[in-house]
């Protein structure tokens, strides 16, 4: 058999000695560490520089900007929502907690344009913890926060002003008429 000068060269430089081979391995293992580690940074970097080109691009269209407004305008929904003063939750601190969330889960940011805005609104409250109350929930994305306060608080307003006895209404919310209250039987 005829050997390569290179195989006959590398015969001659393999250590013999135990601590030799395991010296040889452990530096052949750490190339292919450092091999695998610097692969991974290059793709990371790739991932990154594509991400902060997305952004400029966003950025430069108004994208992030109508984006942002919409963060917020959710966040007021979902603080609307969710806020309870009976159970320690108040606007503020539910809208801060939406914040987080929407600012740091990709997936909500993605939804923020492919959901209506109860979807989005019952989503964000289930990630959070906290259950919205489904009188309050947003009918859409035009609908803003501040629209629904003044309403509130002229309907608190009227109801004050009126006397105790309440008229009961004709019809329900649905348009159709309410059932009869029930009747003991007589017999």
């Amino acid at each position: 058999m005829i050997r390569s000068v290179d195989e006959a060269q590398s015969d001659e430089v393999r250590p013999t000695d135990p601590d030799m081979n395991w010296t040889g391995w452990a530096l052949h293992t750490l190339r292919e560490a450092v091999e695998i580690d610097m692969r991974c940074k290059r793709l990371t970097e790739r991932i990154r520089t594509g991400f902060l080109t997305r952004r400029d691009e966003r950025t430069a269209s108004g994208e992030e900007q109508r984006r942002r407004q919409r963060r917020e305008r959710a966040a007021g929904m979902v603080a609307e929502a969710t806020a309870n003063p009976e159970h320690g939750r108040d606007v503020e601190h539910m809208r801060s907690m939406a914040w987080e969330r929407l600012v740091e889960d990709e997936i909500l940011d993605a939804q923020l344009d492919t959901l209506s805005a109860v979807e989005f609104v019952q989503e964000v409250c289930r990630k959070i913890g906290y259950p919205p109350d489904p009188i309050r929930l947003p009918q859409s994305w035009d609908e803003t926060v501040e629209a629904k306060t003044p309403a509130a608080e002229t309907e608190a307003a009227d109801g004050e002003a009126a006397d105790d006895w309440s008229a009961e209404p004709d019809e329900s919310d649905a348009g159709r008429p309410l059932p009869q209250p029930w009747k003991p039987d007589s017999s």
